[in-house]
């Protein structure tokens, strides 16, 4: 499974709050308590730390250069044009639309009810 930058704040980092899945047809929805639930069955928590953790047992951290860091071995950095690029050769940017296109042709949005969707 593909995680992103907040993601949507790894969707991630600046841009990703939370691990973005890039994968087609899944959808994210943060509630009140941020906890990010996904259709893929996909459960998200950040928290009073900053690590966010997902249902599969792993985890993320940023650190104080922004850099985040996954228990899975990943490394996302963003750039100071706002490119999200990780340690595998993917990126993402989020336009001015508030539409997040990765390098492999995922492309996430959040509609107005808060619910990301990536097709």
């Amino acid at each position: 499974m593909a995680k992103w930058l907040t993601v949507c704040g790894l969707w991630w980092l600046s841009v990703l709050t939370v691990p973005v899945h890039a994968q087609a047809g899944v959808s994210c929805r943060t509630d009140s308590l941020a906890v990010t639930r996904c259709s893929d069955g996909s459960v998200f928590r950040t928290d009073s730390l900053g690590v966010t953790r997902d249902n599969q047992g792993n985890s993320w951290r940023t650190d104080s250069l922004g850099i985040t860091r996954g228990s899975d071995g990943s490394v996302y950095r963003t750039d100071s044009l706002g490119v999200t690029r990780d340690n595998k050769g993917n990126s993402w940017r989020t336009d001015s639309l508030g539409v997040t296109r990765g390098s492999d042709g995922s492309r996430c949005q959040t509609d107005a009810l808060g619910v990301k969707r990536c097709k």
